[in-house]
């Protein structure tokens, strides 16, 4: 598997691979460069995101708003599946930390 880091995920946007709305909602018309913190932060809300819409999609079908149970559980699983994802990317994160600060200078 192959790791994206902050500077090729900005590539990825720059050369329209990844669509830059995708990263970063409402943000698609702005050149300035990412930092780290943008894309952390991006990510981040993407995942805030999908875990609300899976809570109100959830809602919805419990008050009959939505009939279709396929299209909730879709929703549910993307929800738990980038909350995942940003677990271990934060574990890896504080493991590299844990690294670093174990150099000797």
């Amino acid at each position: 598997m192959t790791e994206i880091t902050g500077s090729r995920l900005t590539s990825l946007v720059d050369r329209n691979i990844i669509d830059r709305n995708i990263v970063f909602p409402g943000r698609a018309e702005e050149k300035e460069d990412l930092t780290f913190a943008d894309t952390l932060l991006g990510a981040l809300n993407n995942v805030n995101r999908m875990q609300v819409d899976a809570n109100r999609a959830t809602e919805q079908l419990l008050t009959g708003d939505i009939q279709n149970l396929h299209e909730v559980m879709i929703k549910a699983e993307e929800a738990q599946l980038s909350l995942q994802l940003t677990t271990q990317v934060v574990n890896k994160v504080i493991q590299a930390y844990q690294e670093i600060s174990r150099m000797q200078i």
